[in-house]
This record gives structure tokens, C-alpha cells and sequence, in this order.
């Protein structure tokens, strides 16, 4: 047999013996007709506004346990910090839309290969199942392990197996709920439109301190506005604009209480101050390797001719307009400071290293020598 045509036999003997794999893990009895979809649990779409708590279960990931306080959903591993809601209720809408496919196996053995054995197998065994349970109040409204999802050129579906139950299934869908408590939190610290940003400055506890802003009213490119040293010249006018990006969607990648860190040890204070009327002032610490920052929002005033500014160039195709669409009324900014600071007070938070460089950025790396492009 020619080199070329035995490869060729070879991937076709994988690609089946692949598909007798599946179907040997799947198959345990001749279904006389062909299985009527049904809701894998009947009734639940018309009760997912019932569900007050959520919890995902996984062997390498551990616990997440969501919990309805009112109106909000808090994570209690995350010291009872603010849920995503958005992803709560789709992770509820998908399963209750989730419909029965085909019976499979009922045999224990066979769970481990299509990872819907218990998140803690008896046997000691690694296993990568999700375990997902939904309830309203004490009644339980969905209990479910998710395992393998089916390759789509085998007509796709997720295997699934209700707890506590012997009966695997193939269903609808790719159900697949995130494991790392991470990605069920909302992590939005704050989200502040860089073209609102007038001036930011930033002062070390050496006595380190520069400020850039914008030099006029509806400005592009934020500049350089502290001292220069001899010999050296501000970088570009983009290192200068990622100054004020900082506060564009700012998230985190931890968050703890406030109080669990001591923002005694020398802290790098950053302020954000926008035109129209909002200083959001970020303190900065290294705490176990890791900069951690708080937050909080202030009044200040309003620039002069701001409000004129913003009717004459609202709706241009300019940076004027650009920053003109962004401008809020003094009411409005006066209700998103209380608003944000009553979403920031009594936390600290882990920024991307990215912005955490940025919150503790120094004037000598604003700067270049002379004549050099970078």
C-alpha cells in the first residue's frame, strides 16, 4: 500500500473508531422509536425569576455559591461581593431550555468517560463534571451534572445526568456553566469615558508627581503638563491618552474587603478629574506581590463654558464632538458619583497588570531623551 494511501485509511479508522467510542459510552438498549424531546426540566423557564440561589460544583475548581439578596445576586466565596447578573440568568434561561435528545447509558461505569460522575467520585477518581443547582428558597429547582458535549458532526447535544439519578441524556444545547468563581463575578470597577477626562495626576510618596491634560476645551490628545528635565522631552501624545484610559473599563482580577489591606505602605495616589464635574481619586499598594487599589468619587467643578461648549459641538464628527457626546449634566454626574461610590466603598481590588502599571506609572517613564522616537 502506497505511504500516502495508508494515511489517508489511517485518519478514516480514527474518525470511526472515535465514532464507535462515543456510541459504545452511549449505548445500552435498542430504543423502539425515536425519543420525543421533552424539557429536561419541565416547567422551569416559567420559574427562572423564582431561583434565589445558584451553585456550581467542580472537582478542579471547587465551590461557587450565588445567592439573591433582593435584587441582587452576591457571590458568598468572594466575601458576598456583587454576582453578574447577565450571566446568572442566562446560565438559568439555558438550562430550562434544554430538552431531552435521546436516553443513554444508566451504567455507573460508564458516567466517568462522559463526565457526568459526581463532582466528588467515591472512588477518589479525577473528574471534570459540573455539578449546577438552582433552587427557590429551599425547594431545589434544577440539580444537574454537565459533562462531555457531543462533536457537532455527530449531531452535537450535552451528556447530562441529574443528580442523584442513574439515567445519562443526551440534550439540546452546549451547556457548559463557568467554573472559576472569577467569571461569575461582576467585575466592573468602574467605567469612566476617557474623553470625559480633562486632567490626571499622579503623586508617589518619594515626592514623585506628574499630571497630563488635555491644554484646551475639547482637546484629542491629552499633554504633558509637569516639568520636563533637561536633556529629555514628553513620549508621545498616546502614552499621555493612556493615562486617562485607566478609567475606561476598569475591571478586576480580585477583589478582597478594604480593610484586609494596609494602605499605609506607601501608596501611589492617582485623581481622574473629568470636565463636567466628577474626581475619581484611585489608592494604589503592593500587598502579597500584587498592587491593590480602592476607589472612590468626588465633586469638583465644572470647567468654565462647558455646558455652552457641549451645545455648540454636540453630534460633530470631531474630537470636540466626540467629548461633547460624552458631557453630563451637573445632576446626572452628581447621582453617578453617589452611585459609584456606593458600589466602590469597602473594597480593594486587583487590577490587569496592565492597568496596574498604569495606576502606579512614574514621571520618568513619561518622558524620553531628546531626539530619540521612543
Amino acid at each position: 500500500m502506497k505511504p500516502i494511501a495508508f494515511a489517508a485509511l489511517a485518519v478514516v479508522t480514527v474518525a470511526v473508531a472515535g465514532g464507535a467510542y462515543y456510541a459504545t459510552l452511549e449505548r445500552d438498549a435498542t430504543i423502539a422509536d425515536p425519543w420525543q424531546r421533552q424539557p429536561l426540566y419541565p416547567g422551569l423557564l416559567e420559574r427562572v425569576n423564582d431561583a434565589t440561589s445558584v451553585r456550581v460544583a467542580t472537582q478542579s475548581d471547587g465551590t461557587v455559591t450565588m445567592t439573591k439578596e433582593g435584587d441582587t445576586w452576591t457571590v458568598a466565596e468572594k466575601y458576598g461581593y456583587k454576582a453578574d447578573f447577565d450571566k446568572i440568568r442566562d446560565a438559568l434561561v439555558e438550562l430550562a431550555s434544554m430538552e431531552t435528545l435521546e436516553p443513554k447509558t444508566q451504567k455507573p461505569e460508564n458516567f466517568a468517560a462522559l463526565h457526568v460522575q459526581d463532582v466528588t467520585p467515591k472512588d477518589g477518581g479525577n473528574t471534570d463534571s459540573i455539578r449546577f443547582t438552582a433552587k427557590a428558597g429551599d425547594k431545589p429547582l434544577a440539580d444537574l451534572l454537565i459533562g462531555l458535549t457531543r462533536p457537532k458532526d455527530m449531531g452535537a447535544g450535552v451528556f447530562v445526568r441529574k443528580h442523584g439519578d442513574t439515567q445519562v441524556w443526551l440534550a439540546s444545547g452546549s451547556f457548559q456553566p463557568p467554573r472559576r468563581t472569577l467569571q461569575w463575578l461582576d467585575r466592573d470597577v468602574v467605567n469612566i469615558d476617557s474623553r470625559r477626562i480633562l486632567r490626571v495626576t499622579m503623586t508617589h510618596p518619594d515626592g514623585d508627581t506628574f499630571t497630563v491634560e488635555r491644554p484646551d476645551l475639547g482637546a484629542e490628545n491629552m499633554a504633558y503638563a509637569s516639568p520636563v528635565p533637561e536633556g529629555k522631552e514628553p513620549k508621545a501624545p498616546n502614552e499621555m491618552n493612556n493615562m486617562a484610559n485607566v478609567t475606561d473599563f476598569l475591571i478586576f482580577e480580585d477583589v478582597r474587603p478594604a480593610q484586609e489591606v494596609t494602605w499605609t505602605a506607601d501608596p501611589v495616589v492617582s485623581t481622574y478629574r473629568t470636565y463636567d464635574g466628577l474626581t475619581l481619586t484611585l489608592t494604589a499598594v503592593k500587598q502579597d506581590d500584587h498592587t491593590w487599589v480602592k476607589a472612590a468619587a468626588a465633586a469638583s467643578p465644572r470647567v468654565d463654558g462647558l455646558d455652552a461648549f457641549a451645545k455648540a459641538k454636540k453630534g460633530e464628527d470631531s474630537a470636540a464632538g466626540r467629548i461633547a457626546d460624552q458631557v453630563k449634566t451637573a445632576d446626572a454626574v452628581t447621582a453617578e458619583i453617589a452611585a459609584l461610590n456606593k458600589h466602590l466603598a469597602g473594597w480593594a481590588y486587583r487590577l490587569t497588570d496592565y492597568k496596574s502599571g498604569k495606576v502606579t506609572e512614574t514621571s520618568a517613564n513619561m518622558v524620553k531623551d531628546l531626539g530619540k522616537p521612543h
